[in-house]
């Protein structure tokens, strides 16, 4: 989007048609109404721009407090009151901290006081529907010059054509106050610094703003021819020290493409300008807020359709993969089908009924002689049921015939028979009370005769038979109440 930058000052506005980081025309416009009518008729062919308004005026206050240091919300209610009570009829206020001390914040209040010279520019743009980016003064800008001189006590001195002599005053890298010298055509600017710089050297020292045993530096924009001549008209003495910048060098090193010739400072602060906002209210800026919030929207929906394009193209890749590994299992599937029928003798074709028939009668036969585990399982279980201090450790069971004979087979084959089953556990927890354990394993007992089961022998946790001899070692025994019982089913029968 093209740039417009708006140059107030008191007595004319300067309109910089910028492109691509380069001024591309200048056009000077009184600060009258006449002026703004002319202005407003330049507009009729531009569309598709944005405004920033620099301005250098004479009615810039400033006013340097500390206050206590709050919280966001906290602090900007405050200010707001502060500014209200300061800059009561001036929409061109603002509030910035510079830094703190302790539990205080060094606040710099300032506003621009002549609204009169401003806010008809920025309603014109209004009525038009042009985007405001912001406003903002030379002075606030000015400290992105000296970031990088390392100085406590420094005066900056720059000419803006179209206004005047501009000396703003920083202390400890942070702007204190700033004054505006208007030079008339026929002023000579050279002169008029020699006088404004013993001025400003008088006040800082009224106001006891000069270092103690130290120099107070005084770096002035100019060019090499003025700087020469400037440096013959002012003396370096123990107190002041003056230092000559070239505006060129100064646009070389932030990145200026442009040429600059003379002594001129306003390129530099058109360039630094970008999308500040220090005055501008959000009456004043929304349009281009809005415009904002609609590119970022804007950005946003692009790049999820961009992600969204990108994660169909990986799925796509994925199922082209997929159906490409679909078509290698299916013929190797077809591959061991014909493998498979190759195995399979040509005659084995579809069993005959009888052989059919003769294979249900075997199954059904098996089933009735040796039933499921599961059938045994939940006997033995419905018999721990009462039992919660029973472990089972392991269960077994056999047929109690073992045919050999063919004989003997058909014989099995042709009724059911008993199986005993095997059942060893402990008794968990265990106490040490023998008595108690064996009365559990006898009940235990007894509920399997009431499933159906045949006790053929029992194994107690401890062996109460008199024909029993004790031997082994003195000392702690392993006390585990282990058990086994041994029965004889006939539920199949």
């Amino acid at each position: 989007m093209k740039r417009l930058m708006l140059f107030i000052g008191n007595k004319q506005c300067l309109a910089v048609k910028w492109k691509r980081g380069l001024p591309e025309s200048w056009e000077a416009y009184s600060n009258s109404d006449e002026g703004r009518s002319q202005f407003e008729s330049r507009l009729q062919g531009m569309k598709n721009f944005t405004v920033g308004i620099l301005a250098d005026l004479v009615e810039e206050d400033y006013r340097l407090e500390r206050v206590p240091h709050l919280n966001w919300r906290d602090r900007r209610h405050f200010f707001a009151r502060k500014l209200e009570q300061y800059y009561r009829y001036t929409p061109f206020r603002n509030a910035s901290i510079q830094g703190n001390e302790g539990k205080e914040d060094r606040v710099l209040f300032s506003a621009l006081t002549s609204p009169n010279l401003v806010l008809p520019w920025i309603e014109l743009l209004t009525k038009k529907n042009i985007a405001i980016s912001g406003v903002c003064s030379v002075a606030m800008l000015s400290d992105r010059l000296i970031s990088e001189i390392p100085a406590s006590h420094l005066m900056l001195l720059s000419f803006q054509n179209g206004t005047g002599l501009r000396q703003s005053f920083f202390l400890n890298g942070s702007l204190n106050f700033s004054r505006l010298t208007l030079i008339h055509p026929d002023d000579d600017p050279l002169a008029i610094v020699q006088v404004e710089s013993e001025r400003a050297y008088h006040y800082l020292h009224a106001l006891n703003l000069l270092p103690e045993g130290r120099a107070l530096l005084v770096c002035i924009l100019c060019g090499r021819e003025d700087g020469k001549k400037l440096e013959a008209m002012l003396e370096n003495t123990q107190a002041v020290h003056h230092v000559f910048i070239d505006p060129a060098e100064v646009m070389r090193r932030i990145g200026f493409k442009g040429e600059i010739t003379g002594s001129d400072g306003l390129p530099i602060f058109m360039h630094l300008l970008s999308d500040d906002n220090q005055y501008g209210t959000q009456e004043h800026t929304h349009i281009h807020d809005l415009g904002q919030w609609l590119r970022a929207a804007y950005a946003f929906s692009a790049s999820l359709v961009v992600a969204g394009l990108i994660l169909a193209g990986f799925d796509a890749s994925r199922a082209v993969s997929v159906h490409a590994r679909a078509g290698i299992l299916w013929a190797r599937k077809d591959e061991a089908m014909l493998r498979l029928r190759s195995l399979v003798p040509q005659d084995a074709g579809t069993d005959s009924p009888e052989k059919m028939k003769a294979a249900v009668m075997l199954s059904e036969s098996l089933s009735a002689s040796f039933p499921q585990p599961a059938k045994l399982l939940s006997v033995v279980s419905r018999s721990l049921s009462p039992f919660q201090d029973i472990r089972i450790d392991r269960v077994s069971w056999k047929i109690r015939e073992n045919p050999e004979s063919g004989e003997q087979r058909d014989r099995l084959l042709s009724k059911a028979h008993p199986i005993a089953i095997s059942v060893e556990g402990e008794i968990y927890p265990f106490d040490g009370n023998f008595r108690k354990a064996n009365e559990t394993v006898g009940r235990f007992c007894s509920e399997l005769k009431n499933s159906g089961m045949g006790i053929e022998s029992v194994k107690l946790p401890l062996n109460l038979n008199p024909d029993i001899s004790l031997a082994g070692k003195s000392g702690k025994i392993d006390e585990k109440a282990v058990f086994s019982v041994k029965a004889l089913w006939k539920g199949a029968s």
